[in-house]
Parts: C-alpha cells; structure tokens; sequence
C-alpha cells in the first residue's frame, strides 16, 4: 500500500475530510485535531498498514515511523487541500469548531488541576521545540562527525607533537596533513549554524504558539545573543532558552495590547515598535537577571544530583524516559540539555534519555521472538529496524506499550543502561537521534563505553521482557 492509499483510507476511517481540522507531523507521528474524535474507528486504525501504533494526547498522533511521517503528511494534504495544514493555517481567526474544541480541552484541563497545567506547559514546550528538532538533528550529526575528526587530530597532534603553523592550529595542522581541513571546517560551520543561533529559532517558534508576530519574536531570541550587552551589566545567552520564551510571551501580550488602543492608521508602525521596545526594556532589567539566576540553579542541581546520586541516579533518570517519551513530557528536558551543552560542553541527560532507546529495542526483540500474532510480526519488521538506527517511538507505540508488561521490562532494561551509562560517564556534545545514529553525538570519544551500555540496555529488556512474557504465556 503506497502513501497516497494510506492517506486515503486515513481519511475514510477517521471520518472523511469534513472531520478534519488541521494535520502536521513530527519526525515519526502524524498529528491530526478531529471535529469529532468519536467518529474516529481507532481500531480500524490500528490495524491499517504502515500504522505502528496509535496515542491519543492533546492532538491525535498516529504513529507510522521516521520519514514516513512526513510522506504520508504530504499525501493527507495532497488530498485534504492546503488549507488543512496545520503548519500554514492562519494564526487567528478560528473556527467554530476549533472554539469548541478549544473550550473542550480547557474543561478537561481544568479538571485535572495542577497535573493538567504542567502537562499543558509541557505541550506548550513541545509545540516550541518539535519544529527545531529536524535543524537540532541534522547540525548534531553533523557536528558529532567532525568531533570525531577533530579529537582525533588533537591527539595525533599531541602524542606526535605537532606545533602550530601560522593561523593554523596543532589539531588544523594535522587536519590539513590528512586532507579533511576544509570538510572539518564546513562540518563546524553547518554544526554551529544550528546551535549558534537557536535562540531566534526558539524566538520564532515561541511566537507561533503564543499567536504573535513570528519575525519580532526572532528579533527576542536575536537581542539575547548581542555581543554589547556586558556593557550592560548582562553576559550573551542569560536566561537560556527558558528566558527566550518568557521574552516572547511577553511580546505578545505588549502586541495585543497595543492592538487594542492604538489608532488603525498608526498601529502598523507604532504597534511593533512600542512592543519590541518594551519588551526588551522589560527583558533585560528582569528577565535576563531572574532567569539567569534560576537556569543557572537548575543546572547545577541537576548537576549535583547526577553526581551524588550515581548509579542509583542513572537507572532512574533512564528507567523513567519511555515514560516521558510516551507523554511527551521529555520535550521538557530539551533546554535544559542544551542549556548544559551550551556551558559545560557535553550533558549526560540525554546519553541517560538514549538508553530508553536501548530498553525498547531489547523488549521489542523479545515481543517478536516470543509472539504468533501475524500483525505484531509486521509491526515489528518496520518498527524495530527504525529503533535500533534512530527513534524509539515506533517501537513504543507499536510493540511495548500494546504488550502491556513490555513497556514496564523495557523500562528497567533501559535503566541498566543508565547504570552503566553513570559507570562509564557516558555524555552527549550534541542533541540528535537515538539507536546507532547517536555514535557521533557522544561525547569525549566514549563511543565504546557508549555501545557497551547500549548493548546492557538491550540484552536487559530483551532477557526481563522474554522470561516476563513465558511467564505471562505471551503470544
């Protein structure tokens, strides 16, 4: 079945095009909003060819895999019309049914209290860094292969005793002499491209979820990298990421209130002016100097904790990431790694995240071995391959979490990974992919120690899963 059949039959069983509200996709899910999710024949879904699983969340997310995502999106908007892509609808202007949907959502909010305003912060976090993430992976990998052409440079250059010539240095002299200075260098270029200048992305994206200008909330993220402001008492990038978004928010509010009281003839020019100029008033006598204070706080206690409670640390930080994958809520821990990156250099959060990957691979294996059922067999075909290289929620969606035990054993094999992830102080240079496509993004040249706790991972959930399962008389 090709894309387009897929797309359509999407479309059949989610209950024609009128049912529709708005359909885009992240790097494995397409995330569709329903008028009417009861019309919905989930099931029927489920078993659908290229389907790997299914999870209902803020908006409707039907798994189908790394770069079939973004296929099948692309049929669903060849057949649905333009104008049901969520990633070119209107800011304003909504519908009635997004209004009621809208007003749905916040009742069934409400009614979780606290927990329902975490994760919708959270969602909120997501919806900011998902679109990122493409960028994030493909600087990430690409910087992770020139680490590891340039930490071998430096140690040839150091056990050789190689000086420095001109403007080149010891570790570029020896890049030179093996002919792979100017890839080294293109490879920096496209690595730093991403994260030198992630806080106008975030600028960007932060204004597209608060409904404001786009280019103006880029312009927040941009004041924040200013090479002038020590002159103010202030150092580039304080605050973080965290800050970025608050500076946003409180654009928008700056925009719709001066859309509100300015005159129609003056709103154009003094609407944008006033609010970009308050707000960067606002955010450097408050923003920057608080949030500074507290991601600064943040990260060293989270450095504290990964360093004074070891092993025990790693396999709960790992154990409990298919969890926060599942929910999303590990979209939450993505500034705060690239915060750490950003300071320190490397962050060993995301080499505990990575271990998830491993656990799920492990159970997945054993869910396929031990299984009769013809369509877990499918499933697992294309979901564990996907896994094993990149991401893990192919896997999660499709095998695991339907198995029941499997998402608990895959859990506890990924937390033996953290454990020795802790052993080994296995650490990150860079955010990107999981599985084998992570190899480059580790940090230090703990490629080995890294595999060593992959494979930890795997066999774990691969030999909990399999005993739990014959136990269970699984099938």
């Amino acid at each position: 079945m090709d894309n387009a059949m897929i797309a359509n039959k999407i479309i059949e069983l989610s209950g024609g095009k009128d049912n529709f509200i708005s359909v885009e996709n992240c790097m494995t899910r397409l995330r569709i909003k329903y008028r009417n999710q009861d019309l919905v024949k989930v099931e029927d879904l489920k078993t659908l060819p290229g389907v790997l699983g299914i999870n209902v969340a803020e908006t409707f997310q039907i798994v189908v895999g790394p770069g079939k995502s973004i296929k099948i999106h692309e049929a669903l908007i060849a057949q649905l019309g333009d104008e049901y892509d969520a990633g070119t609808q209107a800011d304003d202007g909504d519908t009635e049914a997004e209004m009621a949907s809208t007003i749905q959502a916040n009742k069934a909010q409400a009614r979780r209290h606290t927990s329902g305003r975490m994760k919708s912060f959270l969602t909120t976090l997501s919806n900011i860094f998902v679109p990122v993430i493409p960028a994030i992976i493909a600087s990430g990998f690409v910087q992770g292969i020139n680490n590891i052409m340039t930490s071998n440079a430096t140690k040839t250059a150091i056990r050789e005793g190689v000086k420095a010539s001109g403007s080149l240095t010891n570790t570029q002299v020896v890049l030179q002499s093996w002919h792979l200075l100017q890839i080294s260098t293109v490879f920096g270029i496209i690595g730093s491209a991403v994260l030198g200048f992630l806080a106008i992305y975030v600028g960007v994206t932060s204004a597209i979820q608060f409904k404001t200008d786009k280019l103006l909330g880029g312009a927040v993220g941009a004041i924040t990298l200013s090479t002038a402001l020590p002159v103010l008492g202030l150092k580039a990038g304080q605050g973080g990421l965290f800050g970025v978004i608050l500076g946003v928010w409180i654009l928008a509010w700056f925009m719709r209130l001066f859309h509100k009281i300015i005159p129609d003839v003056l709103d154009v020019v003094l609407t944008p002016t006033l609010a970009l100029l308050l707000t960067t008033i606002v955010y450097f006598l408050t923003v920057m100097p608080v949030m500074g204070l507290l991601s600064d706080g943040l990260i060293k206690g989270i450095l504290y904790l990964i360093n004074e409670s070891g092993i025990i640390g790693g396999f709960i930080l790992s154990a409990l990431a298919p969890a926060l994958i599942s929910t999303g809520l590990h979209q939450g821990l993505t500034p705060i790694n690239l915060q750490l990156i950003a300071e320190h250099g490397s962050t060993q959060i995301n080499a505990f995240q990575i271990m998830s990957n491993a656990g799920l691979v492990g159970a997945g294996l054993a869910l396929w071995r031990m299984s009769k059922n013809r369509q877990v067999q499918n499933v697992a075909k294309a979901a564990l391959p996907a896994t094993f290289l990149a991401v893990g929620e192919p896997t999660l969606f499709g095998l695991v979490i339907p198995s029941g035990f499997g998402f608990i054993t895959a859990s506890l094999g990924a937390g033996f990974g953290g454990v020795m992830v802790s052993l080994l102080g296995v650490k990150c240079s860079a955010l990107g992919a999981a599985g084998m496509s992570a190899i480059p993004l580790i940090a230090d040249g703990k490629y080995l120690q890294y595999l060593i706790s992959y494979a930890v991972a795997l066999i774990a959930g691969f030999v909990l899963t399999y005993v739990t399962g014959k136990m269970r008389h699984y099938e």
